[in-house]
């Protein structure tokens, strides 16, 4: 997703208490950079305030554009080859969530986020 500078502090996003390593799809994958970002197991990596549970949002580490962050699912979810038809609710929720985030960043052309301003990374 795409968002603004500004800076936010770890306690801004909730994930959840008891993760359960070693859990594949869905779980927890001590591997994937994401899962451990949403742990806050990556030091120097902020979550930002993301108001939709089971999501957490973070600056891009090599930003692309001024107003660059990434919107996650808590869940391990593999890549975007495995998204399914039943997946569609979620990727909506992390597109307003990703919304969410640009406005609360003082980013207010909303209309400028077309498909090629965000995306699923894989």
């Amino acid at each position: 997703m795409v968002g603004e500078d500004g800076a936010a502090t770890p306690e801004a996003a909730q994930p959840p208490a008891d993760p359960s390593p070693g859990s594949g799809g869905g779980g927890y994958d001590g591997k994937c950079v994401f899962c451990r970002i949403s742990r806050r197991e990556e030091p120097g990596t902020a979550l930002l305030p993301c108001e939709s549970e089971g999501l957490v949002c973070f600056r891009d580490i090599r930003p692309g554009a001024r107003h660059h962050y990434l919107v996650v699912p808590i869940e391990h979810m593999g890549n975007c080859k495995t998204l399914k038809k039943e997946h569609i609710p979620l990727v909506e929720k992390m597109m307003e969530a990703g919304k969410n985030i640009l406005q609360q960043n003082n980013f207010t052309d909303l209309n400028d986020i077309s498909g090629s301003k965000s995306g699923i990374v894989n």
